[in-house]
């Protein structure tokens, strides 16, 4: 499947307190913003997300926003 502009956000299934391996699989939506962050001791970093991968950042308490911009 062809995406224009693809969400680079990863979504995990299972796990802790569900039956089965962990999993994770790329998010399938289209990216409508382009965020820069932080996350751990990592370096800032730039990817394209969907408004739901971009909810779970701003969810998050490992990761910090430091823009976003929309994708035009």
């Amino acid at each position: 499947m062809k995406y224009k502009n693809r969400c680079e956000g990863w979504i995990r299934k299972g796990g802790a307190f569900t039956l089965g391996p962990v999993e994770w699989t790329q998010c399938e939506n289209e990216s409508i913003v382009m965020i820069k962050f932080k996350q751990g001791d990592e370096d800032v970093t730039t990817l394209p997300a969907c408004k739901g991968c971009w909810q779970r950042c701003i969810d998050s308490n490992d990761i910090k926003i430091l823009s976003a911009k929309p994708i035009v």
